[in-house]
């Protein structure tokens, strides 16, 4: 044999192994499949001879988001990413004392739109009473019942009872990203994740995380633990790094020793430091930085608002102007004389101004917040906790 083919021979071998290994240690047992109306790639296991073998790497890509188009002079909301929900969750006697204003600019919101709505009782809806039973604690219970309610719809917006429309002139699908199923937006005075209000589709992985954050009511800490405010904070850093074994662990043992809310933000704190820089978990959680998300505390601003702002948080008032309240409304809203326009909408001249100025007003008051930021909760975790002395020499065996 020549040696011309004998160098052929250990080619032809050497490629005839490297096909072998390849088929056997990739992807040949799983369907990659990817819709373009889908955030990420969906892996399907089947049998081997069910698959049509897809290797291209690109698929795995979470794919760009799908952007919205801004509400224009009071339009319609085309329903792009299917039936959106927007889901209230309150307690009768509270609602009928304290949430009035809030819920009526609401009302001549919805009337101006197509969207469905959800008021649920917690304490007397039957929904709630059959698969939240369980909960006994109100803002639990109304995590519970968001999951509950999530199949009714494909998005559903989740509101607390004291979040008021300022600016109709928005979608709700504005702020949807289709890349993720569960959307948060920090709180601007603290950095905490909001727990009152959020977006979420109708997905597996997102009615797992809500019935899993109303089951955070039977084994959170008996400290002083922020309730289901706290409780977000670790159930987001164990669902988008779950590897992040000691970290967890750092923040878990902060959270369990807080005593007030200057020990709880040092918890805060730890889990934000833990999250890092990253906002966007595809396929699972985007947080939306302070006063960038749909809704924000209206104090911030005295209640003022610019064209950019959909949503304020804190209304906690039946009739405008009690307790000296300066509301962004003359009056109480005639939802009556909603559904056409901006008719309904009255307003106080100086409430509505410059997106410059509130950016201005925002400016100030995170200067300030910064200032004011409890001594005990500037932590460094990894300088303070354990980093590795704990789980050497297996700290990363679930990377």
């Amino acid at each position: 044999m020549s040696r011309q083919v004998q160098v052929l021979l250990l080619i032809a071998a050497a490629l005839f192994t490297c096909l072998y290994f390849y088929n056997k240690y990739t992807f040949d047992d799983v369907e990659v499949t990817y819709r373009p109306d889908f955030h990420q790639a969906v892996h399907e296991i089947h049998k081997l001879e069910q698959v049509k073998m897809i290797k291209d790497p690109i698929l795995f890509h979470p794919g760009p988001r799908t952007k919205y188009p801004n509400r224009q002079n009071m339009g319609s909301c085309p329903p792009l990413f299917g039936k959106v929900l927007i889901f209230v969750a309150f307690v009768k006697s509270s609602m009928e004392t304290h949430y009035k204003v809030a819920q009526e600019s609401l009302q001549c919101y919805l009337k101006g739109t197509n969207y469905s709505v959800a008021m649920v009782d917690l304490d007397n809806d039957k929904r709630v009473k059959e698969e939240c039973g369980g909960n006994k604690q109100l803002f639990f219970k109304k995590h519970c019942a968001a999951a509950a309610y999530l199949r009714d719809a494909d998005w559903m917006l989740v509101l607390d009872a004291d979040t008021g429309i300022v600016n109709p002139n928005h979608c709700v699908e504005e702020w949807i990203d289709n890349r993720v199923d569960i959307i948060f937006y920090e709180r601007f005075f603290n950095w905490e994740i909001a727990s009152g209000n959020y977006i979420v589709r109708n997905t597996m992985f997102a009615r797992n995380f809500l019935k899993k954050w109303g089951d955070w009511e039977f084994t959170q800490p008996s400290n002083w633990n922020g309730a289901d405010n706290g409780v977000l904070q670790i159930h987001i850093l164990k669902t988008v790094i779950p590897y992040a074994t000691q970290e967890i662990k750092n923040c878990d043992k902060l959270w369990h020793n807080s005593t007030g809310y200057d020990s709880y933000m040092a918890y805060v704190t730890c889990c934000k430091l833990a999250l890092g820089a990253t906002r966007l978990w595809p396929g699972k959680v985007r947080i939306y930085r302070r006063a960038h998300g749909w809704v924000r505390d209206g104090f911030l601003t005295t209640d003022r608002f610019c064209e950019r702002d959909f949503m304020l948080h804190g209304w906690k008032s039946n009739k405008v102007g009690d307790k000296g309240w300066e509301s962004p409304f003359k009056q109480n809203i005639n939802v009556t004389l909603c559904g056409n326009g901006m008719d309904g909408w009255d307003y106080r001249p100086y409430k509505n101004t410059t997106c410059e100025a509130i950016r201005s007003s925002l400016s100030g008051f995170e200067r300030s917040s910064g200032r004011s930021f409890p001594k005990e909760a500037r932590v460094i975790p990894y300088l303070q906790e354990p980093d590795v002395g704990e789980c050497y020499p297996t700290c990363d065996d679930n990377v």
